[in-house]
Order: C-alpha cells, then sequence, then structure tokens
C-alpha cells in the first residue's frame, strides 16, 4: 500500500500545476526518474495516476514505484513534446519507450552554407543552412553510399576556405577527374552549384529526374560539339542508372514513403524504417528501442517518431504503419511539420501492396530483433566468463559451472537441484535431482552438505571430469558445509562460492564476511541466471513429488481401488493430464475401470477435492 504521506505530498504538489501544458517527471524513493510524459493540461493528467486500481497495467506498476513529482510548464504542447524527447535522453527513464542507444548515428553532410560546398560523414547536426541526410543506422553503409557519391560526382574533398585570396595547385583527386578544382578558382560557383544540385537530387531518392537532366544536359553538350563533357555525362549516366537497376520497385506511380514495422521480446524491440523513394526502395534502417515491456503499441510508434522525425530533416510525405498502431498522433505530427515544414499523412493498410512491405519490415524487424539479443547474450557471456574469472580469482575462465539448490515444503519431501552451465549456456543433459536421505525436516546446510558429497564423489568414482566451479544458492552456512564434503573428498582446491538471495552477496569459503559486486554486471546476471535456474528445477520436481503424494493418498481413500487398478489408473493418465481432473467419459475408458466404478472413482475425487478446498 502506497504511504499516505507520500500521496499527500504528491496531491499537494499537483494542487499548484493548473491546466497548463508541459512535462512531468515521476522519481522513485532513489530521487531517479523513472517516467517522463507531457501534457495539454497538466494536473489533470498527472492526477490520474493516482489511481491504484488504474485499467492499464503499466500506471499500475508506476503507481507502486512513484515517490515524488516535478514538472517543466511550456507554453504549447508541442514545445512540451520536444521537451519530452530531451528530458527521456537526459534521464532514460525506465518506463519510457526509448531509442536503446544513446550514441548518435552519422549524417552525410552537403555544406551548403560555403560556397563551394563538400559532400562528408558527420554525427552532429547543425542549423547552419548545411543539408543533412540521415541518420544512418549502419555506419558501413554511409561510408558506402559517401564513397559512390565521390565516384559519381566530381566535388571537392579538402577541407579548405574558397574562394582563395590566391589560388593554388590542384590535389591529385583533380587530375583522376574526382574533383573540378574550385581551388584553382576557375571553376564558376554556377558551375560548382549545379554539381551539388546534382547530388542533393541523388541523396534525396529524386533519381529519375535527375537522369533526365543529366541527359538534357548530354544532348545539349552534343549539339554543341563538346564531345568531352557529354561523354561525361553519359558515363554518369549509366552509373546512376547501374545503381537504380539494384533496387526493387515497389510503387509505378514513382511514390515516396516511410514503411515503419517493429518486433519486440519482452522489454527489447527492434523497428525497421524501409524509405521508398522515387518508387524505389532505396535503404533499410534498424533502431533497438527499449521500455516496451508494458507499453501499447501506439506509444511505440508515438515514440519513436517523436525520437526520429525530430532528427530527419528529409521526410516522405506519406508514412505507413502497422493497423494494430492505430490511434492519435496528431500532436508528433504538428511538431514534425513545424520543424521539417512537411505534415507527412499517416496509412495503416489491411490489405494490398502497402500492407505486403508492411510483412516485409515486419520480418527484418523480427531477424534483426533476434540476431541483436544472440549477439548481446553472445557478448554478455563472454564478458561474464571473463568477470568471473578475475573477480572470483579463478586460475582459468570456468567454461562448466554448476549451482546447487535444496528445496523442501515445510521440512517435507526434501530434495536437491543441481544445473551445470557450460559456456555461459544451460547444459540440460548435466541437470540432476536428488532425494535427501540423510536428513529430514528443515536443515539446508546438512542437505548441502549431502548433496555436495554426493555429486562429488560420483564424479571421483565414474573418473569424470570437476566443474570449473561450483556455485552454492545460500550464505555463508550453506557454503561451509558445502565446503566440508568437498574437503573430505580431498577436493578443497575446487572453487565454491555462495550467493545469498537476500542481498545477492557472494560468500566465499572461509570467510564470514560476503563481498557485493555490481548486481547489473554480466558476471552477477549470470550467476542469478544459474541460482535461479537450479532453484526453478529443484521447485518443479519438489512439486511434483508432492502432486505423486497426494493423489497416491486421494486414489487410497477411495474403496474397491487395489494395487492393480490404481497402477492402470497412473498410467493411463500419465502424460495427459492429472487423475484428479479427469471426466466420467475419460475414467470409464480406462482399462479395468468399468462404468458403476468409474462413475464411483468419479464421486469420490469430487468429494476430496471439495474438502481439500473446504478443510
Amino acid at each position: 500500500m502506497k504511504d499516505p504521506f507520500v500521496l499527500k505530498s504528491i496531491q499537494e504538489k499537483i494542487k499548484n500545476l493548473g491546466s497548463v501544458p508541459g512535462c512531468y517527471l515521476w522519481k522513485n524513493d532513489q530521487n531517479e526518474v523513472i517516467y517522463v510524459g507531457k501534457a495539454i493540461k497538466l494536473e489533470s493528467r498527472v492526477r490520474s495516476y493516482l489511481n491504484p486500481n488504474h485499467s492499464d497495467r503499466k500506471t499500475r506498476a508506476l503507481y507502486e514505484e512513484l515517490q515524488d513529482l516535478d514538472w517543466i510548464a511550456t507554453g504549447t504542447e508541442a514545445e512540451a513534446l520536444i521537451l519530452e524527447a530531451t528530458l527521456i535522453k537526459k534521464y532514460n527513464p525506465k518506463f519510457n519507450v526509448r531509442l536503446k542507444d544513446d550514441k548518435r548515428y552519422p549524417f552525410i553532410c552537403v555544406s551548403t552554407s560555403e560556397a563551394y560546398p563538400m559532400v562528408f560523414l558527420t554525427r552532429k547536426v547543425k542549423d547552419n543552412g548545411d543539408r543533412f541526410f540521415g541518420p544512418y543506422t549502419d555506419v558501413k553503409a554511409a561510408r558506402d553510399s559517401l564513397e559512390l557519391i565521390h565516384r559519381i560526382f566530381p566535388v571537392r574533398k579538402t577541407k579548405l576556405k574558397l574562394p582563395l585570396a590566391k589560388p593554388q595547385r590542384p590535389c591529385l583527386n583533380f587530375h583522376m577527374n574526382r574533383c573540378l578544382g574550385p581551388c584553382q578558382g576557375n571553376i564558376s560557383r554556377e558551375v560548382y552549384s549545379e554539381l551539388i544540385d546534382q547530388i542533393l537530387s541523388f541523396l534525396e531518392g529524386k533519381k529519375e529526374g535527375l537522369v533526365q537532366r543529366l541527359k538534357t544536359s548530354m544532348m545539349a553538350s552534343s549539339e554543341k560539339m563538346e564531345y568531352e563533357r557529354a561523354l561525361y555525362l553519359r558515363n554518369r549516366i549509366e552509373q546512376i542508372n547501374q545503381i537504380r537497376q539494384k533496387q526493387t520497385v515497389v510503387s509505378l506511380d514513382g511514390g515516396e514513403e516511410d514503411i515503419i514495422a517493429f518486433a519486440r521480446r519482452d522489454n527489447e524491440g527492434q523497428v525497421i524504417v524501409l524509405e521508398v523513394r522515387g518508387g524505389r526502395l532505396e535503404n533499410k534502417k534498424s533502431f533497438p528501442i527499449t521500455g516496451l515491456e508494458m507499453s501499447s503499441e501506439e506509444e511505440i510508434i508515438q515514440a519513436f517518431l517523436r525520437d526520429y522525425y525530430l532528427k530527419v530533416n528529409l521526410l516522405p510525405n506519406l508514412i505507413i504503419l502497422p493497423v494494430s498502431a492505430k490511434g492519435n498522433y496528431q500532436a508528433v505530427l504538428e511538431v514534425i511539420r513545424d520543424n521539417t515544414g512537411i505534415l507527412p499523412k499517416l496509412k495503416f493498410p489491411e490489405a494490398g501492396q502497402k500492407k505486403s512491405l508492411l510483412r516485409l519490415a515486419e520480418k527484418n524487424a523480427e531477424l534483426s530483433l533476434t540476431e541483436r539479443i544472440l549477439a548481446t547474450k553472445l557478448r554478455d557471456q563472454s564478458v561474464a566468463m571473463k568477470e568471473i574469472q578475475e573477480k572470483l580469482k579463478l586460475s582459468s575462465s570456468p567454461r562448466v559451472i554448476e549451482c546447487y539448490d535444496i528445496s523442501h515444503f515445510q521440512g517435507s519431501l526434501p530434495v536437491a537441484s543441481g544445473v551445470m552451465f557450460v559456456d555461459g549456456k544451460p547444459y540440460k543433459s548435466g541437470y540432476r535431482h536428488y532425494k535427501i536421505r540423510g536428513y529430514e525436516g528443515i536443515n539446508d546446510p546438512g542437505m548441502m552438505h549431502e548433496v555436495i558429497g554426493r555429486r562429488l564423489s560420483h564424479l571421483l568414482n565414474e573418473e569424470e571430469p570437476l566443474p570449473d566451479l561450483i556455485v552454492i544458492d545460500g550464505g555463508w552456512t550453506q557454503l561451509s558445509r558445502a565446503a566440508e564434503a568437498a574437503l573430505a573428498l580431498d577436493l578443497g582446491h575446487l572453487p565454491m562460492v555462495g550467493l545469498a538471495k537476500k542481498r545477492e552477496e557472494i560468500y566465499f569459503p572461509g570467510e564470514k564476511d560476503p563481498y557485493t559486486f555490481d548486481i547489473h554486471s554480466p558476471m552477477m546476471r549470470l550467476l542469478r541466471m544459474l541460482r535461479d535456474e537450479a532453484h526453478r528445477f529443484g521447485v518443479t520436481y519438489q512439486r511434483d513429488l508432492r502432486k505423486k503424494k497426494t493423489l497416491k493418498s486421494l486414489l487410497d481413500d477411495i474403496p474397491d481401488i487395489g494395487a492393480v487398478r490404481r497402477r492402470a489408473l497412473l498410467r493411463y493418465f500419465q502424460g495427459k493430464k492429472k487423475v484428479e481432473d479427469a471426466t466420467f467419459p475419460e475414467l470409464k475408458q480406462v482399462p479395468g475401470i468399468g462404468d458403476k466404478l468409474a462413475e464411483k472413482i468419479w464421486e469420490e475425487i469430487k468429494k476430496i477435492k471439495e474438502k481439500q478446498k473446504n478443510p
């Protein structure tokens, strides 16, 4: 239950908000910003979060953590949206959908603010009159595009402040016909500007119009008997056409549009943007996003449109989105219009060619997300193994790690579980269950001593390799008894640690004081994964034993059920369902069980289950 003092404090703050637009920041008990939102009317929007029974799961989860409130008033909703994007980037709140990487993606810049512009890569977008194209999520693709432009268009590549007071000798690019040599001072701004206009058309995806203009120039040069220039223009046309032939035609009407789709898995996601320019698929961009776990599809798209289109200067007139993400995008569209001068139209196709393009984008998103998650896991596993070796002071990287846990139900039916990870991944063939033999009641340390002794004795007797590290689910007491079992077998050198649940502390043999490491580090994530897997494996086994015992007791209480018929019932329903959940027709199908006995069993099961519900 929320502390009444906290609620009262927040309610007092809300009274001062009023019906003004702005951003609000929810904070937790560590004074960390956990959510940033925007509103047309701050007071009513913020007050809506104080309902503990809110229908929205995300709002309920946020309610449980919020402890304080801050806000910033703005003049308009558009200003609030821009501020929201800035604050989310600054605080990285866990409840917000956001682009995962905080890095700056590269852009291709055409420095049109200069007399003789250059074309180059940059990660800084400035409002200085230059033209920026991007962002490019693939740095290699950006470099390839830049190299292609430099190969086709003879634009200058050397940083100089032109025009020079005193012309200088041109560089090697001029002699290779890859630069017009404006440093010489013999190229007019008009001729150079024509070249820059061609580059801009190329980057904007207007290649068809560019080719037509080049053809016109080529014919004019030919008529003037400027054959060298006509040949040069013909070669440029051929290079551009070769690029166009490699691009998939997706729209015969030559449309310009972005197709946006995403894939999600738990808290992570991947957004794909397919850029169609001049009816051809020009580019595919992929963006990792996070904060998706309790977010609607509309919220995900809203956040992406805000974060992505506030950075780009070149927009299509049409954006294609999944029909499942339909919603109110008016505010973000108006900000995009104010920022770029273009108000794109949104479409949510349910059939036809646009829907096919969406499916293509969705498939690409799924593949990209899977690839990223696998790459992250492999990277984390590698880092985790290295950290474990360093932090736990092991002689080598622990390729094989085993973890053990004790499970029982108020001291009854005690069992132990052992799981094995190889190279940071679960190795199911190495999983083991143990029924505790030497202890009754609640004695986890003694039970741990037994199971470690049994496991190590088996490995020694069978001459099997020992694990590189053993993790004990528990603190100093459990670890000490496990270490005693290893020492009794002359295996005191075997690396062993205890992982306590309460504070995620690590214990070493012979040391009562635990060590604390960053719980979010790859090492601790892997050790917790081991511990949680051992616990799950043990609890599942212990629960199955309890069910079997309960079922045996249940069948024992039914008259006319002997050992033979009991085995027949268990055998018939094994792997299908529980006997106690069987229907009357199903019981009649069991060999050796007639209609009368099936009815009697069914009635008795109902009575016993009723008693269990209402003891």
